[in-house]
């Protein structure tokens, strides 16, 4: 292998270990905005970010259905089953309900309700959730 062979070679190889790094764009610097709380009595509305994601506490609601464990992750949550809505139970107070799996039981709280959108800005259903629970009867 002559000396020109050798360089070109050196040279290939420089180039090729180097045209990844071309095609990169650099990534903009994600901004963690704070989150935001506005409360009243029984009515609030809590904002978190800057209007990405909303959730609106309505009045004192009650709640029947059979209490589920749903989600296949290390910390599956609870859901309370009614017969035209689901609750989702906070993390608070999943250890109120945790002994109640596959039984009917009605609740009282507060009602969390979170719009949810996909990537594309589709709307895709709500979420409710269930805050500061009292258990009134176990069936």
């Amino acid at each position: 292998m002559s000396n020109r062979d050798c360089l070109l070679l050196a040279l290939f190889f420089c180039l090729t270990a180097a045209l990844p790094a071309w095609g990169r764009k650099e990534k903009a610097e994600t901004k963690i905005t704070g989150i935001k709380q506005i409360s009243v009595e029984k009515n609030a509305v809590e904002e978190i970010g800057e209007g990405e994601t909303k959730a609106v506490i309505t009045s004192f609601v009650r709640a029947a259905g059979i209490v589920r464990l749903v989600g296949s992750g290390f910390i599956p949550e609870l859901v309370i089953t009614g017969q035209d809505r689901e609750w989702y139970v906070s993390r608070e107070d999943d250890h109120l309900l945790k002994e109640l799996q596959h039984r009917t039981v009605t609740v009282e709280g507060y009602e969390s309700v979170f719009e949810l959108r996909f990537a594309n800005g589709l709307y895709a259903g709500q979420r409710r959730t269930l805050k500061d629970i009292k258990i009134i009867s176990i069936e």
